[in-house]
C-alpha cells in the first residue's frame, strides 16, 4: 500500500477552486426586489418586517426597494423595469402594484415568484384561485377586515348613525371591494350610504369635505391613496363633529375617531418567511396565504373626547378573517 500525497501545484489549484466555489456562492445570493406603492408608516411597518424575516431566514439576501411614491402612471412602468432585472423573487405591497406587477411577469413570459404583502383580497383580484391553493406564481399574506364587521364596530360605538359615508379610489381594486362590501352590510341595515370617489391623493380633502352634513360617520377601507391623505379628512370630520373610523392608517390621526386593524409589521414579517420558503423550492401556487386571526380596536382618545363620544365599555376586538 502507499499513500496518495497532494502534490503542490494540486493543493493550491483546490485553493484556488474554492476560493472560486466560495465568491460564485456569493455571488448567487438571492436577489429580491420589493416594490411598494407608496411610503406611509403602515407600509413601511410592513416591509421593515418583511426585510428581517426573510434576512433573518436567508444570510446574505440582497433586497432592493423601489417606490412608486403613489402615482398611478409609474405603476407599471416600474413593474415592466423589475421584472426585467430578473430577480429571484419580487415582494410588492399596495394592491394596484402587485396587479401590475403580475401582469407584467406574464406579459414578458416571466415566472418569477411575487409575494404580496397585505393585500385585501387577492381572490376577488383574480391573483389566487383561493386563499388555502392560490395556484399561479403569487401569494402572500392579506389585512382583509370584513366590512361587515367594521360597521359593527362603528354602530356599536355610534348607534344613532343612519347615514354612512366613504371615500374611495375605484382604481384600487382593495379599496373597490371593501367598497362594494361597505354598501351591502350598509343596505343589508337599511341605512343611507354615501360615497365620494377619488382619482388621485390629491383629490381627498374635496372628497371629505363633500361628505360634510350629508352623513352621520365615515368609515375608510384600506386603500393606498385615500389613507395618503388621512390628516385632510380627519381635520375636517373634526372640524364638522363626524365619527371617522378607518381600516387602515394612523388612528392616531388628528380627527380619527376609532381604528381598526391589523399588525403590519407581523405581517411583513409572515410575508418575509414565505418569500423564504419560495426561496428554498418550494412552488408559490401552493403555499396558502394568510392573515391576522382577528384585528384591534384603538380609540384616539383626544377625538373621542372633541367629539364627545364614548364607546361602549368592553368593546373587543372581533375575529377577523384569516387562514390560519
Amino acid at each position: 500500500m502507499f499513500k496518495h500525497l497532494l502534490r503542490p501545484h494540486t493543493v493550491l489549484a483546490a485553493a484556488l477552486a474554492s476560493c472560486v466555489f466560495g465568491a460564485a456562492q456569493a455571488a448567487e445570493a438571492p436577489q429580491v426586489a420589493v416594490y411598494q406603492i407608496v411610503k406611509i408608516d403602515l407600509v413601511s411597518e410592513a416591509v421593515d418586517g418583511f426585510r428581517t424575516a426573510l434576512s433573518d431566514a436567508v444570510p446574505g439576501v440582497s433586497i432592493s426597494l423601489s417606490d412608486a411614491q403613489g402615482q398611478a402612471n409609474l405603476f407599471p412602468t416600474i413593474a415592466r423595469q423589475i421584472v426585467r432585472d430578473a430577480p429571484d423573487l419580487i415582494a410588492v405591497i399596495g394592491t394596484p402594484i402587485v396587479i401590475a406587477t403580475v401582469e407584467a411577469a406574464k406579459r414578458a413570459g416571466s415566472d418569477v415568484p411575487v409575494v404580496f404583502i397585505a393585500m385585501g383580497d387577492p381572490v376577488g383580484a383574480g391573483l389566487a384561485a383561493s386563499k388555502e391553493a392560490p395556484g399561479g406564481q403569487a401569494t402572500g399574506t392579506t389585512d382583509w377586515i370584513e366590512p361587515a364587521e367594521s360597521l359593527e364596530v362603528v354602530l356599536s360605538a355610534v348607534p344613532d348613525a343612519t347615514r354612512i359615508g366613504t371615500v374611495w379610489d375605484p382604481s384600487n381594486q382593495n379599496g373597490k371591494v371593501f367598497h362594494d362590501a361597505l354598501a351591502e352590510a350598509v343596505a343589508a341595515r337599511d341605512l343611507a350610504f354615501v360615497d365620494v370617489s377619488i382619482a388621485t391623493a390629491g383629490e381627498v380633502f374635496l372628497a371629505a369635505r363633500s361628505l360634510s352634513g350629508r352623513v352621520d360617520a365615515i368609515v375608510l377601507g384600506p386603500d393606498a391613496a385615500v389613507i395618503q391623505g388621512l390628516p385632510a379628512i380627519g381635520g375636517i370630520a373634526l372640524e364638522e363633529k363626524i365619527p371617522l373610523v378607518v381600516t387602515a392608517g394612523d388612528p392616531q390621526t388628528p380627527g380619527v375617531f376609532m381604528g381598526l386593524g391589523v399588525d403590519y409589521g407581523e405581517l411583513g414579517a409572515r410575508a418575509g418567511k414565505i418569500a423564504a420558503e419560495i426561496l428554498a423550492g418550494t412552488d408559490p401556487g401552493e403555499i396558502p396565504i394568510v392573515g391576522m386571526d382577528s384585528f384591534a380596536i384603538s380609540v384616539n382618545e383626544e377625538t373621542a373626547a372633541a367629539l364627545d363620544l364614548t364607546p361602549p365599555a368592553g368593546i373587543a376586538s372581533p375575529t377577523a378573517g384569516s387562514t390560519e
